[in-house]
């Protein structure tokens, strides 16, 4: 699982590691470690009011856990590619496909 360093209310480091060793990790760096999982907490997010924010294009946005609409389509275009990329070695194995 990930692990967001936390110091001062900013996210400063994501470490990976086994759910078991949060209390270790805080101990060796001396900072909070949260699970960084649920929110996808990033270097920079903060800490504020209990509330987990990202700056995004200038604007300090509260996060969910959903993703946000770039999020989304990175992973549209990431399939793509992905599906381009299948398509191709079937082809060329001469494998025909039908859509």
């Amino acid at each position: 699982m990930k692990f967001a360093q936390v110091d001062h209310e900013m996210v400063v480091n994501v470490i990976v590691g086994r759910e078991d060793q949060q209390e270790e990790l805080a101990q060796m760096t001396g900072c909070e470690m949260v699970p960084a999982d649920l929110l996808r907490l990033q270097i920079g997010d903060l800490r504020v009011g209990g509330n987990w924010t990202r700056n995004i294009d200038g604007e300090q946005v509260v996060l969910t856990g959903e993703p946000t609409r770039d999020e989304l389509m990175e992973q549209i275009a990431a399939l793509e590619r992905e599906t381009a990329q299948t398509d191709a070695a079937l082809t060329q194995m001469g494998v025909q496909i039908y859509e």
